[in-house]
Parts: structure tokens; C-alpha cells; sequence
């Protein structure tokens, strides 16, 4: 652009400087038009990586920009990975069936069948997953891929996320299957665009079909469970999940109970913390009492709450600083297992080696030799000895870990504990379990030959060396 002057006014003159500096912010200018990673190989010579290409952005604003464009690049290829790794999962799975169907028999190749259980385990060993976790994306790919072809292509192209997908198959649940390709079309763009998937996605199942509702409130009802989730510093969650018609209104009440408690006289709890104790009350207590006529499950009968703890007995008397164990959950402080072993009313005692901490018998309490025998397992296992499982040893089965039928002797250097599942697993061959090593590590050996092994419970630290008696000097053998 040129500026004009009246013709009374003659043009200026420049000094060397002023022109200088207009063409050095002519330049700038010039550069600031250009994508950040051309300005950032002018300026520097180099290709830039994505950690060093705002440093040539001009401007504060360009910076900003740049990175956060950045930033949803790289989400957009973490997308594209995704995509590719459910589809090479749902493969994997598909193939798998197959194998085992063709090796082992049809029912093998089956969603329900135990050939599934056998690779959504191995999958998830070679891969760190939990076996459910992988069990959930083998569910969610296959009705995303088969179902909603629509939607599944745009997570394909990298339109949408992994956990947008989960959401549009979950609200799929209960569709009759002459709305499904309705629902594809309509999913396949909200899934890219809207801003409140879940409330969008909801409507547009509703104006489908309108007795979806009550399909998928039949559905939760049958997936009602409860479950324990392992948390930091000797805590746990008990999740109860199911309809929300039956625990709204016990929360409620569970509420009201709370805040009627926190009135009372010397009450110092808060309403969070009664909230737990009283429900914590009301499931021991209802446990250990009969079933009423009217209950869900008239015909369970009464069982006792048991804590199985395990308690270092040094630690207990201060010579070390072993952490006692809480079957099912793990290590405790001991201010807390000695608390709960005051109310003990039987001890089990566990003998360890004095040198190396490795348990070696215990107490014969039980005449019949088998009872006492699988007592003993559990307790030094702590643990299903499948890899990964964190079943509670009082929750699985005593297996033998060379199969009896081949030979496997009915000890406690060859029988573990297992998982129901791992159990049957093992018992349809889809899982061979080796022999026992000596520091109490299992193999495991699956049906596409990957070779996974189960490291022993932790052992109890051995005794200091001043409870030690002294070495003796008298190295003549044994009479016997």
C-alpha cells in the first residue's frame, strides 16, 4: 500500500535507520503470516518438533493457538489408534474362537462359552488389562462394528473418541432391531458433534422406540451385583449396583437414619461416617440373621461375617515392623490388626522359618487331614494363584497343579488355590498349570503358547538375628 502526498507537500526523506527498521517490520510481518513450524525453520534453520514450535510463534496469542492445536492433533491420532486397536482386538477375539471351536469342540466358540474366558484372560495378561475390561471392548467393538456401521466409520476416521463410542452403544441397549438403523443415523452425527451426547443421544433412542426404557431397566436387573474395589491406605468401596427404584429410596433412608443419629447426646461422627457405620450395621447384622418370609432370597440362611487376618507375631511384640495381612485385601497397619484381633474368638498359629520367613506348618486343630490340609493352602497362598486374580483364597477352589489323574499327589507342595472360573479353565485344558516351583512360583502355560507365571504371596520377614540362637559347633550328623 502507498500513501499519497498533496503536491504542496514534498515527500519525505528517510535516513538509512527508518528504512531499516520498516523493512525489518515488513519482514516480521510477512513471517507472522506463516504456519508456526515454516516461521520456526526460517528463523532456526531446523525442522521443529511439536515441543519447540511455539517457541517461533510471534505472538503470546500464536503460541496458545498453536499448542492447543498441538494438543488436539495429537488427541485425533490417539483416536486413530484406538480405532485401530479395537478393530485388531475384535480380530484377535474372532480368530480366537475360531481356534479354539475348531481344536476343542463348538461350544468353545461362543460368547458364553469358556473359550472367550480363555482370551479375554490372555489378552489382558500380555497386555496389563483386566480380563473384564477387555471382555467390555470386545462387547462394545462388536456392536458398534456389526450394529451401528454409520458410527463405527466415524470413529474409524477419527471423528470421535473411544469413550463417545461406549456412550452411543450403551444407550443402543434395548432397541428392537428394526430401530437400529435408524438409531446408526442419527448416532453417527451426534457422535461427532454434539456437546451433550449422553441427554442427545437418550432423546433420540426415546423418540425411537419408546418402550426402550422399560427394556433396559429389565436389562440393569439382571446385571445387579455388588463389588468390592481395593483403594489406598487399608480402604475399600462396596458398590451395590442395580435399579434405581430399589436404592434411591434405601439411600434416602439411610440419610434419614444418619441425621437422626447425628442428634443424638455426645454424638460426634459426621453424617458421611454414620451413613457407613449404619449401613455397615444393618448388612453384618442382617447377614447373620434368618431371612425374612418377605426377603428377596427367603431361602439363604444365616452366615457369620469373618475377618481372616494374619498377624507377624514379632510385629505384634515389636521386634519387627511387618505390616499384618488382611485376607482379600492386603497389608494393614498394625494398630489396626491388633484392634480387630482383640475380638478374635480363635487364633490359627502359622509357624515361619526362622531364617528365611517361609511358612512351614501350623497347628492341627482339625483331625480330618483334609479340611486342615486346604486350611493350610489358603493361608499360605493369600491368594488364587492364577496370574492377576485377586480372588480371596476363602472365595476359591483347592486344585491340584499336577492333575491328579496324571499323577499329582494330594500335598501341600502340589495343590494351590484358584478362582472358579481359572478353575474351569484349567480343567478344559484352555490353561495348563506347572508344577509348583520351589520358591512358590506357579506357571501357567495358555492355548496359543504364551507362558505367564504367578509369583508366591509375600513371605514374612524372617526373625532378627539377636532372636536367633547362636550357631552351634557340633557339625557331627544325626543319629537317625
Amino acid at each position: 500500500m502507498f500513501e499519497e502526498f498533496p503536491d504542496d507537500e514534498p515527500p519525505r526523506v528517510w535516513t538509512r535507520e527508518e528504512a531499516d527498521a520498516w523493512d525489518a517490520l515488513a519482514e516480521e510481518e510477512r513471517r507472522a503470516q506463516l504456519p508456526p513450524d515454516e516461521r520456526y525453520r526460517e528463523q532456526f534453520g531446523a525442522d521443529a518438533v511439536p515441543d519447540e514450535a511455539w517457541l517461533a510463534a510471534a505472538l503470546t496469542e500464536d503460541a496458545a493457538v498453536y499448542t492447543q492445536d498441538l494438543a488436539v492433533q495429537a488427541d485425533r491420532m490417539r483416536i486413530l489408534a484406538d480405532a485401530h486397536r479395537i478393530a485388531a482386538l475384535l480380530t484377535a477375539y474372532e480368530r480366537a474362537k475360531i481356534d479354539l471351536a475348531h481344536r476343542f469342540g463348538s461350544s468353545y466358540g461362543t460368547r458364553a462359552g469358556l473359550g472367550a474366558q480363555a482370551f479375554f484372560r490372555s489378552f489382558g495378561l500380555q497386555t496389563g488389562a483386566h480380563p473384564a475390561a477387555v471382555a467390555g471392548e470386545v462387547d462394545t467393538g462388536l456392536i458398534l462394528r456389526d450394529r451401528l456401521p454409520l458410527t463405527w466409520r466415524a470413529f474409524q476416521a477419527g471423528d470421535a473418541s473411544w469413550n463417545r463410542m461406549r456412550t452411543v452403544a450403551r444407550e443402543a441397549e434395548g432397541l428392537d432391531a428394526e430401530h437400529w438403523a435408524a438409531y446408526d443415523e442419527v448416532a453417527a452425527v451426534k457422535v461427532v458433534s454434539s456437546t451433550r451426547l449422553k441427554d442427545d443421544i437418550r432423546k433420540a433412542r426415546a423418540r425411537l422406540d419408546d418402550e426402550a426404557a422399560a427394556k433396559r431397566a429389565r436389562s440393569t436387573h439382571e446385571r445387579r451385583r455388588t463389588s468390592l474395589e481395593l483403594g489406598h491406605d487399608g480402604g475399600v468401596a462396596f458398590v451395590a449396583e442395580g435399579l434405581a427404584a430399589e436404592w434411591v429410596p434405601i439411600n434416602d433412608a439411610l440419610h434419614r437414619a444418619a441425621v437422626a443419629a447425628h442428634g443424638a447426646e455426645g454424638e460426634t461422627r459426621g453424617i458421611a461416617q454414620l451413613r457407613h457405620d449404619i449401613a455397615l450395621d444393618v448388612l453384618r447384622n442382617g447377614l447373620q440373621a434368618p431371612a425374612a418370609d418377605d426377603a428377596s432370597a427367603p431361602q439363604r440362611k444365616p452366615v457369620q461375617v469373618q475377618l481372616i487376618l494374619t498377624v507377624p507375631a514379632l510385629a505384634w511384640l515389636g521386634k519387627t515392623k511387618e505390616q499384618a495381612q488382611l485376607t482379600g485385601y492386603g497389608p494393614i497397619d498394625l494398630e489396626t490388626a491388633k484392634a480387630l484381633a482383640g475380638t478374635a474368638t480363635s487364633f490359627i498359629r502359622v509357624l515361619t522359618d526362622p531364617v528365611t520367613g517361609v511358612r512351614l506348618t501350623m497347628d492341627r486343630k482339625v483331625y480330618a487331614p483334609p479340611a486342615d490340609l486346604a486350611r493350610w493352602v489358603r493361608i499360605r497362598d493369600g491368594r488364587s494363584r492364577f496370574p492377576g486374580s485377586t480372588t480371596a483364597p476363602h472365595l476359591a477352589d483347592i486344585d491340584h497343579a499336577r492333575e491328579w489323574q496324571h499323577g499329582g499327589t494330594t500335598d501341600a507342595a502340589n495343590l494351590v488355590t484358584l478362582g472358579r472360573t481359572d478353575h474351569n479353565l484349567k480343567s478344559a485344558g484352555l490353561f495348563t498349570e506347572g508344577s509348583v516351583e520351589d520358591d512358590g512360583t506357579v506357571g501357567w502355560n495358555e492355548a496359543w503358547g504364551h507362558h505367564f507365571s504367578d509369583p508366591p504371596n509375600d513371605p514374612l520377614d524372617p526373625a532378627p538375628p539377636e532372636l536367633l540362637p547362636p550357631p552351634s559347633d557340633d557339625d557331627r550328623p544325626c543319629p537317625f
